[in-house]
């Protein structure tokens, strides 16, 4: 994969936790030429000191994904600047592997640069080493320090070559859209007082993380930027100004992309004086002085400049935002432009709805944008606290990636991960990881659930979506899986009692996962049926009729059904009345029953005529979904009985106020977590199905 290039690193420094190694080479460019380049750290590539990209590719433990990417062909001399982060901490966005980062030039099968000689290794103290996490699920803040005694110190280190390299594979994600994003205004501007006294979160995490975990402890880090900035007083002194202004100690400006985007900020600076800037952003907030949402990310970057230093500073990692508050904590700026840089699936070729309904057309343009900020390298939840590749999320976003495009380029490299993965020992035989790549947590190793959605992704990938000849890659994982499920088969032939983290929908139908959980057996039975469809196993089509036909005598009762049954103490189980919306939905997609017999008319009354996207207080006895999954679920369930403008008219009420907040998709029917969720794009698959039949 590359013809000369080694993995190299500074020397001493593979193990250590974020730590910034900048690597730099030039040549004389006299033909066309590309850099192909790999690595097991993030990193940016400038050449002559212009953006060039950013990767890499996230990939298995034990693997790495080599981008290929043209250089710009001038007859002059080539200065090709690597920045590189190797984090090595435990993530669930990325596996936890020594650092390293391989690099070659080549013009055609010519190697004209290539590391392990070529490339020289810098430690610059530019990046802030010990800072605060950005949250559990990803790395860490950034804090830049440009002073002349910080700055100037970029000196040069040995490198080493990396033992035990990773096996190099190809890129299978297209390659994202860097698009500039540039305001010509502030929405308004204030002056500010910090306030001790007033509560903060110091740190604002998922979970409280071990020290394997990985982080640098409170007394360790010099600055803290996210608990300054919730500390302080904001007044507004005018309303909108353009570009440029002057911020000087005291002061704010507050900007406002107009819509959630995802990728790169950048601010042009120049500091009159010795000056620190907070850049603090965030999805949403409520009124007109700037607050953080109520999110677990640390979303804040510093920047330190001497005076005299005009500049323009770009984060490192791509970061989900609408609106920023730039507040100069001392000196005095002249802040000359300030936007962002777009990291994301390319969509400028997709056709936009025009229904001739605005809303919906709104929501189909939103969805679009959803979907392309979450499905860049790999599929994943959201482009802001995680970026992790969920399974079942994936589920609903491969959809639209296959309605947006015909292909399944995204999905590839998603899938690929856990065909590579190879389990360790930290889950039990057989068990896939809930999100990968991704380094076990110490709590809800796993989720049973999820790795069920991945069987039925898999069958859509390989039936519906033209991979056939990818069915016997799959063979493995999915055996192996239902190796996993057999042992908690009862003596009825269900699931009972399933470890970990059970998960059905985030709604009350969670704790309902215990002893025997219907949705669960549902599912499991269209688990049975996709391994019968992929690889004409009787014994698994034997066995979803049965799963099916014990689980609907069980679990339906005054012709709806109920969520689970426990065991009394005589070892009986016994139905319990609980009972979910989503849980219909279930039954219907997986359970085989004929919504058109006089069995379930009680059940098609309810799903087309009681249950609604905003419903309360109306029929409490069976409660409501939230929007994962089980509006997603009600979706499907509509389409699967042809209630085409009936899903319309849910696509309205599920997801019609989003759009006009934030102009993205979001995780919950509250405004909490994020705005911004992958498989939220789905609800353009559904439009398109439904007026496609209208």
């Amino acid at each position: 994969m590359f013809l000369e290039a080694k993995p190299i690193w500074a020397k001493g420094k593979t193990k250590e936790m974020n730590t910034f190694v900048v690597f730099e080479t030039a040549f004389d460019q006299t033909s066309s030429a590309e850099l192909h380049v790999a690595g097991t750290c993030f990193y940016r590539v400038y050449v002559n000191d212009k953006f060039l990209c950013f990767g890499p590719a996230r990939a298995a433990e034990g693997y790495v994904k080599k981008d290929v990417v043209s250089l710009p062909n001038k007859n002059e001399v080539c200065k090709v600047r690597i920045e590189a982060v190797g984090y090595y901490c435990k993530s669930i966005s990325t596996v936890r592997q020594p650092s390293c980062l391989i690099a070659e030039i080549r013009s055609g099968e010519n190697v004209l640069i290539s590391t392990g000689k070529d490339f020289k290794a810098y430690l610059p103290s530019t990046k802030v080493k010990k800072v605060e996490r950005y949250s559990a699920q990803r790395h860490f803040t950034e804090i830049w320090d440009y002073r002349s005694e910080n700055f100037m110190e970029l000196c040069e280190v040995e490198f080493e070559i990396v033992d035990n390299s990773p096996n190099v594979i190809e890129r299978k994600a297209p390659y994202p859209l860097y698009r500039d994003i540039d305001l010509n205004k502030i929405r308004n501007r204030g002056i500010y007082e910090f306030d001790e006294s007033l509560p903060y979160k110091k740190q604002k995490y998922s979970w409280q993380m071990s020290e394997d975990w990985g982080f640098y402890v409170w007394d360790e880090i010099e600055h803290h930027p996210f608990g300054w900035a919730q500390r302080l007083v904001q007044k507004v002194t005018s309303d909108v100004e353009t570009l440029p202004v002057f911020i000087k100690e005291g002061e704010y400006v507050l900007l406002d992309f107009g819509k959630v985007e995802a990728g790169f900020l950048k601010a042009s600076l120049e500091a009159l004086e010795e000056s620190d800037v907070v850049i603090s952003f965030c999805e949403y907030f409520e009124g007109e002085t700037f607050s953080f949402q109520n999110m677990n990310v640390h979303n804040v970057i510093e920047c330190f400049l001497e005076k005299g230093d005009d500049r323009t500073v770009q984060s490192f990692e791509p970061y989900t935002f609408r609106f920023v508050m730039l507040a100069v904590r001392s000196g005095c700026i002249h802040l000359k432009n300030f936007g962002m840089k777009t990291y994301e699936f390319d969509t400028s070729k997709v056709e936009l709805l025009d229904s001739g309904n605005k809303v919906l057309d709104a929501i189909y343009t939103a969805a679009v944008r959803t979907f392309a900020h979450n499905a860049v390298d790999l599929y994943f939840d959201c482009p802001s606290r995680e970026r992790a590749g969920w399974l079942c999320d994936s589920y609903f976003t491969a959809k639209t990636e296959y309605a947006l495009s015909g292909k399944t380029m995204v999905e590839d490299a998603f899938l690929e991960n856990y065909r590579l993965y190879k389990n360790d020992g930290a889950l039990p035989t057989g068990m896939l990881p809930k999100c990968y790549p991704s380094d076990a947590m110490e709590h809800q190793a796993y989720i049973p659930q999820w790795t069920m959605w991945y069987i039925l992704e898999v069958e859509e990938y390989i039936c519906k979506r033209g991979h056939e000849e990818a069915k016997e890659d799959f063979k493995e994982s999915i055996y192996g899986l239902l190796g996993f499920f057999k042992q908690y088969e009862n003596e009825d032939g269900l699931l009972e009692k399933l470890p970990s983290w059970n998960f059905v929908e985030w709604s009350v139908a969670n704790e309902w996962t215990w002893d025997v959980n219907y949705p669960t057996n549902f599912l499991y039975a269209r688990v049975l049926e996709c391994i019968a469809n992929l690889y004409e196993d009787d014994e698994c089509k034997r066995r979803c009729e049965e799963v099916r036909k014990v689980a609907v005598q069980q679990s339906l009762k005054d012709g709806y059904f109920r969520d689970h049954a426990v065991r009394n103490e005589a070892g009986e189980l016994v139905l319990l009345d609980d009972s979910s919306e989503a849980c219909q939905y279930y039954a219907v997609l997986f359970g085989g029953i004929d919504l058109l017999s006089e069995k379930f008319a009680y059940l098609k009354h309810l799903i087309t005529e009681v249950f609604t996207p905003n419903r309360e207080d109306v029929m409490p006895e069976i409660f409501p979904v939230n929007m994962f999954i089980g509006a997603y679920l009600r979706m499907e369930a509509l389409l699967q009985m042809n209630e085409y403008k009936l899903v319309l008219k849910d696509v309205e009420g599920f997801f019609g106020s989003m759009e006009k907040y934030t102009g993205t998709l979001w995780e919950y029917k509250q405004h909490k977590g994020s705005y911004d969720h992958g498989f939220a794009s789905y609800a353009l698959v559904v439009m398109k199905e439904a007026l496609k039949h209208l």
